[in-house]
């Protein structure tokens, strides 16, 4: 091993054990997918209690979690699964006491304070109150949890649990997180993870980053939990101080599932006032209600596979939304195809026409005086006008036609999730959880025309994200605890992906008409062709925390790593590109500039028109391009916390263009 790479292996362990001896007062470190119970025994005259036998029972799965009261009169279990869990508090000469209804949340902490009675063992006192983390008194953390159970009948649109997000007491901004942000930091100060993994990369942070590139679905998300301010050491994985965490349904001791259609339709909305207000103002042109046609349908189950050891839980869902896009382009006319030029006077107001393949001929324009065959090949191929609504005369240039039409662009996007549990004894816990959302819409990107000639110029976008975690608890004994998280974030768009090949042998060439405007505002002619455009955003991340009680106090230590690689993809370019028109030393530029009567932006459209009738070229280049570009970079940061008065954390970043 080279001295700089055992520098960077040996550091971070250095580091790590180095900051067991500086600490200070925090929450017990939570990855931000589970949580924490924090318990304090006291016997009825408000003295601590020391060796109080505790017994957790997870409800769902029927784990068991067992510990023991220090001297200071407390004990904390911690890596805590979502849910609702059974709490037995037991000693010689006391009675038992049982609460039925822990809750636990995601990044929280419960605390119970509970008074032993004097009595026999025997006797059971059954607390039916119940604890949730209204109140947390072992940490400074500032969090809000927003239960699925509360909202799982509301009509949330896209089924999308994220944007319930902007409803935390603290969040400023507009919708769906343009500009928002919590508590006055700044937009890039935010984060977010699913199942304890990060769940968006850095790239195009800026803007933001509260929600994850995995669309967090009701049917596929358990809990999540909103942290605004105060968070512990070793979340955040350094580049956040504010996160959302989101945790994966999970299997349980009893077979559950779901069959679920979101269905919209015009035919169930009332029409919206504005509509209503303008056809009372004018009801020989009534306002229709805006059409919407959405299924988004799907099902879940989740159950055992092996009675308290083995659980699953999955989920499929697809959306469908059978939309279309408006488009248009620019026509010749008739009369211009064949090179006749029609323009207004505007000093009469009258309608002039000329030939312009005659006037060129009788005005020194000797060669190269007849339509070129690229141009005709495209006139050619016009689209029939009935395939879309025609605007005659387009900003008062009466040799282009507007034509308008549309396209079909249906949304289909997929929401899979899997999830999987292991409990093989009462010391280890294992899971694995995989999300992922996969979405296209094949016509994003215009055609050059209607019709299926020119159906294959135009293209759509397609998206695909995952996130796959592994986390593993240890109890090594019943005062430690270990908890691992490491996971995958897949994240790739592609722009264009159906675009039709390019051919290096086929000139784009730009007509260049003035003022040219519809979709395609460059040309008119149907070869400049959509290219592919790709991103992939990969990031790899892994954590541990060990939570070690001793006697009175808590302390935890532990990493955090991730890499992120931003790749970034452009077609291959280099063909020719062509821009058609008259230059300076051709003598179709002053036998065209002389017609009378023409106005300055009169004159530079005849001018164009016949460059374009008779193919006439200004200027040729080749594009060159940046086909692949890749960054990437490493964080890894190291912390401790405990009772203590400071804090010792080191973060090392790496990064590579």
């Amino acid at each position: 091993m080279s001295r700089k790479s055992a520098f960077s292996f040996y550091l971070p362990i250095a580091a790590s054990l180095l900051s067991l001896v500086c600490v200070a007062p925090t929450a017990l470190a939570q990855h931000g997918s589970e949580g924490t119970v924090a318990v304090t025994v006291l016997d009825p005259s408000g003295s601590v209690v020391q060796g109080a036998e505790l017994e957790l029972t997870d409800l769902a799965t029927n784990v068991v979690r067992k510990g023991q009261t220090h001297e200071s009169g407390t004990y904390t279990f911690v890596n805590l699964s979502l849910g609702k869990y059974k709490l037995t508090v037991g000693k010689s000469a006391f009675k038992t006491q049982v609460y039925d209804d822990v809750v636990v949340e995601a990044a929280r902490t419960t605390d119970i304070s509970t008074v032993l009675r004097v009595g026999a063992a025997a006797e059971t006192i059954e607390v039916n109150g119940g604890a949730a983390p209204l109140v947390e008194t072992t940490t400074n953390s500032i969090g809000t949890t927003i239960d699925m159970k509360q909202i799982e009948g509301l009509p949330i649109q896209g089924r999308d649990i994220g944007q319930l997000s902007q409803l935390i007491p603290g969040y400023t901004g507009g919708q769906n997180n343009i500009g928002g942000t919590w508590n006055g930091l700044p937009s890039i100060d935010q984060g977010n993870n699913i199942d304890g993994i990060i769940g968006s990369p850095s790239r195009m942070k800026f803007g933001g980053n509260s929600e994850p590139a995995v669309t967090p679905r009701l049917e596929s998300i358990e809990e999540m939990t909103v942290q605004t301010e105060q968070l512990d050491m070793n979340q955040g994985f350094g580049q956040a101080s504010m996160q959302i965490n989101f945790v994966t349904r999970r299997g349980s001791n009893a077979f559950h599932g779901r069959v679920f259609d979101d269905f919209r339709n015009a035919a169930l909305n009332a029409n919206s006032w504005f509509n209503d207000a303008a056809t009372a103002i004018d009801p020989t042109n009534p306002q229709t209600k805006n059409p919407i046609k959405l299924n988004d349908f799907g099902g879940s189950v989740g159950g055992p596979i092996l009675k308290n050891k083995l659980f699953v839980f999955g989920t499929f869902a697809e959306s469908r939304r059978p939309g279309t896009s408006q488009y248009n382009n620019w026509l010749f006319t008739p009369a211009a195809q064949s090179g006749v030029f029609t323009w207004v006077d505007q000093t009469t107001g009258a309608t002039n026409t000329q030939d312009l393949y005659q006037w060129a001929g009788s005005h020194g324009v000797t060669s190269n005086n007849v339509q070129s065959p690229a141009t005709a090949a495209v006139f050619a191929a016009y689209p029939a006008l009935n395939l879309g609504s025609i605007t005659p005369a387009v900003n008062g240039d009466a040799n282009v036609n507007r034509i308008d039409w549309q396209v079909a662009n249906p949304t289909v996007t997929y929401y899979p999730a899997v999830r999987v549990d292991f409990t093989p004894n009462e010391k280890m816990r294992f899971n694995v959880a995989w999300n992922m959302t996969k979405g296209t819409q094949p016509s994003t990107n215009a055609p050059d025309f209607p019709g299926s000639t020119w159906a294959k110029t135009g293209a759509g976008n397609t998206s695909k994200n995952y996130s796959a975690s592994f986390g593993f608890d240890w109890t090594l004994s019943p005062n430690v605890v270990n908890e691992f998280r490491g996971g995958y974030l897949y994240n790739a768009d592609l722009f264009s992906y159906n675009a039709a090949p390019i051919d290096i042998n086929v000139p784009q060439v730009a007509w260049a008409y003035p003022g040219a405007g519809g979709q395609r505002s460059t040309q008119m002619n149907g070869t400049v062709d959509w290219l592919l455009v790709g991103t992939f955003y990969p990031l790899l991340n892994a954590s541990d925390t060990i939570s070690w009680q001793q006697k009175a106090h808590s302390f935890n230590f532990g990493f955090s790593w991730y890499q992120e690689q931003d790749h970034y993809y452009n077609a291959v370019q280099g063909f020719p590109v062509v821009t058609l028109g008259l230059v300076t030393g051709d003598a179709a530029t002053n036998a065209i500039g002389s017609i009378p009567g023409l106005t300055g932006a009169q004159r530079a459209q005849a001018q164009q028109l016949y460059a374009i009738l008779t193919g006439r070229i200004s200027g040729t280049t080749r594009t060159p391009s940046n086909t692949t570009q890749q960054n990437s970079w490493d964080t890894t940061s190291t912390s401790c916390s405990g009772p203590g008065r400071c804090t010792f954390k080191i973060p090392i970043v790496c990064g590579r263009i």
